[in-house]
């Protein structure tokens, strides 16, 4: 199984594609719209997994970090989690940290 992390350093936001080692498949950085953050997220992450041949039933979870959900028009990490869960159809977390969230994506 592999995980999407996207790191969001504002403005940019850096996509990895990681194994359930945490081992990093691929990596490409973009720059997504704060007022659209979750949807342009996900085009960009179905991109990158396209280009690696990668689909749906291959991905088990995304991770998001970022230290301040206002900068991408949230006030609540609960939502941002659910509609990062509704958009993309699997689990979802949410840290401030990366090692702590990659961590937790592949336990």
């Amino acid at each position: 199984m592999q995980y999407f992390v996207a790191d969001f350093f504002n403005p940019n936001t850096q996509l990895s594609i990681i194994d359930g080692q945490g081992e990093i498949i691929d990596q490409q950085t973009v720059r997504i719209e704060p007022t659209q953050y979750v949807n342009q997220l996900a085009e960009y992450i179905i991109e990158l997994s396209h280009e690696n041949h990668l689909y749906h039933d291959d991905i088990k979870a995304i991770g998001l970090n970022i230290t301040d959900i206002e900068s991408i028009n949230y006030t609540d990490s609960e939502q941002l989690k659910a509609d990062l869960e509704s958009k993309f159809g699997f689990s979802a977390i949410v840290d401030k940290d990366h090692d702590t969230l990659v961590k937790s994506l592949v336990e």
